[in-house]
């Protein structure tokens, strides 16, 4: 005969006393990963990254005026990609030999996709843009992130070294070392002087072999080259032939040779002269240090979008100073450093974690009126948390104000679970149950209702992160960290709450517990004089219920109206200790004189 009698359904509560150590090992061990994720593993920001939906293709054609350039590269540029998909705005900017297309997509765009689309229909509009000599270098197709600025920047000087060989070695030596470190994206030398090798040319003796300067230019252009030349091929090998006569030096460029005249050869060296020197120069960077204008070569890093801002900062440094070691004669300032933000952001934020944990182990104890009810609840507000930090790290979110700040915002919400167990737990434990019996029976009770309010909050934080646009990448920082505080709540209530509980909860009070006992009374009589005015104040409402309806109008009506008069901003105004400005001079002064500007500018600052 089969035998009827019903499964009994599982119950996690009751897995859970009967397995005490395997839920303890489980939660300590998440506590210890959630450590380590955030001490090495996830990446710290100060903002959230927000993916640019910007790209940009830029053309450059020396000798092209501008309206030649909007009218032969961006206008036929911008008709092409019209056909673009999800594409929202195009604009052009278009100057003397250059010209950028600017392409705005929405918010939360595959912009890898878009960024290969109009790589491929570039391809078939480079043929349509004037064939010039200038020409030969396509136009290119990059992401413009205008937030992405530079995480550490650095004033490099010398006292010995010369200013062209100083700016030789930060586009070569220091920017390839620097590139190779982990998560930098780029790096980017500005300021100083670039070399340059000038031809001087003698009018009388060009005269008087008769060339011109067109000549002299066609020479450079032919002897200063770097091509492959064809294979020389024997019966049984081959060999590739190369033709490497690029300039280093001004001899090389003194021995070319323009013409035959009278089975003489003339070489430029017999008209010109060459001067190792440097460009003409066009850009400045000073450094304000020490009440004192250092002018030196600026070296900027930026990092991948989604790194860490310490993290690679840390590296650059490691590797500055490796750097100083092999050329103990430069100097690396920091005149720009990310990292003191980031550093402020977490200090700020931890104290207000600390602060947070304290004002609500006071708040619980003020309400429970149980020292060991209130030690229950400060255990499993630590786990809710780890638990929640760990749920950043599959979803390739950091730590920054947007997180943190989510984090923050659940702490009030994951002690609500454990409290609401501890009460209904301490009412069955005074009717008279066993510990056990009374913890089971206990969370049982409320087990669908704490389900259900959990439920109904992160439904109604769904939307934010299912939305699309600006708005989930804004808000998706924010939400991820309280819905998975609030899942993890739940589940923390059903377990550990409850092996805690079946521990602590009940036992006879001792000398310390009657001791916090009287600080709890005053307020407790506090709470029961609210409790019978708020009594008073529901009868007054459903005994007047026309009354209260029209004050819930007016109410509504109110706040409506006011809501008119409130500002809105995108995001909250916020004050990070750094200033930034522009100078604008009349457009027909020389560089020289801007910088004389600049120069009674800096000196006032």
């Amino acid at each position: 005969m089969m035998n009827t009698a019903k499964l009994k359904r599982f119950n996690l509560t009751e897995f859970s006393l009967n397995n005490p150590h395997l839920i303890i090992s489980i939660y300590l061990a998440l506590i210890i990963l959630a450590i380590i994720a955030v001490i090495d593993y996830i990446p710290k920001r100060l903002m959230p990254y927000v993916e640019s939906p910007i790209i940009g293709i830029v053309t450059m054609q020396p000798g092209l005026s501008a309206r030649e350039m909007e009218i032969y590269v961006s206008k036929p540029i911008e008709e092409k990609m019209v056909d673009i998909k999800n594409v929202r705005y195009i604009r052009s900017t278009s100057q003397d030999g250059f010209s950028m297309v600017t392409l705005e997509f929405p918010y939360g765009n595959d912009m890898k996709q878009a960024q290969v689309e109009i790589e491929a229909l570039m391809k078939v509009v480079q043929a349509d843009l004037p064939v010039t000599g200038a020409n030969l270098k396509p136009s290119w197709v990059l992401s413009i992130d205008p937030l992405n600025l530079p995480v550490i920047s650095f004033n490099l000087t010398s006292p010995t070294v010369d200013e062209v060989k100083l700016r030789q070695l930060a586009d070569n030596e220091i920017t390839n070392r620097l590139k190779k470190i982990p998560d930098v994206w780029s790096v980017y030398a500005f300021g100083g002087y670039k070399r340059q090798l000038q031809v001087i040319i003698d009018r009388q003796q060009l005269a008087a072999y008769k060339l011109s300067i067109l000549d002299i230019k066609n020479a450079i252009d032919k002897f200063n080259i770097a091509k492959p030349a064809g294979r020389l091929t024997t019966s049984d090998e081959e060999a590739i032939i190369r033709i490497d006569n690029l300039c280093l030096k001004p001899s090389d460029i003194l021995n070319y040779p323009l013409k035959a005249v009278n089975n003489k050869v003339i070489y430029l060296k017999d008209i010109a002269r060459v001067q190792d020197t440097y460009l003409e120069k066009r850009s400045s960077y000073n450094h304000i240090h020490n009440k004192k204008i250092e002018q030196g070569i600026e070296i900027s890093i930026i990092q991948t979008p989604k790194a860490s801002s310490p993290k690679v900062i840390k590296a650059v440094l490691k590797e500055i100073n490796a750097i100083k070691k092999e050329y103990p004669s430069l100097n690396f300032t920091i005149s720009y450093s990310n990292s003191r933000f980031v550093d402020i952001l977490m200090k700020n934020i931890s104290e207000e974690l600390i602060l947070a944990v304290v004002l609500t182990s006071i708040t619980i104890f003020l309400f429970l009126g149980d020292i060991n009810g209130t030690l229950i609840a400060l255990i499993t507000l630590p786990v809710s948390l780890s638990i929640a930090v760990l749920a950043l790290i599959p979803l390739n979110l950091s730590l920054d104000s947007s997180t943190l700040i989510g984090l923050l915002l659940s702490i009030g919400r994951l002690v609500d679970d454990s409290i609401i167990d501890i009460h209904a737990i301490k009412k069955h434990l005074k009717l008279g149950k066993s510990p056990k019996l009374a913890t089971i029976d206990g969370i049982s009770e409320v087990r669908l209702s704490v389900l259900a309010s959990t439920m109904v909050l992160i439904v109604a934080l769904v939307p934010l992160v299912i939305c699309g646009g600006i708005v989930q990448q804004m808000f998706i920082g924010l939400v991820i960290p309280i819905m998975a505080g609030l899942i993890s709540s739940f589940l923390v209530s059903l377990t550990l709450t409850a092996v805690l509980a079946e521990k602590l909860l009940g036992r006879q009070e001792n000398k310390f517990n009657l001791w916090l006992n009287r600080i709890h009374k005053p307020f407790d009589a506090f709470l029961s004089k609210l409790e019978n005015k708020y009594k008073l104040l529901v009868k007054f409402i459903l005994k007047h219920k026309f009354a209260n309806l029209c004050r819930v109008i007016v109410t509504i009506i109110i706040g409506f109206t006011f809501y008119n008069f409130i500002d809105s901003e995108m995001m909250p105004l916020a004050d990070v200790g750094q200033a930034y400005g522009v100078l604008e001079v009349n457009p027909n002064y020389s560089f020289k004189k801007t910088c004389e500007i600049v120069n009674k500018v800096e000196k006032i600052i």
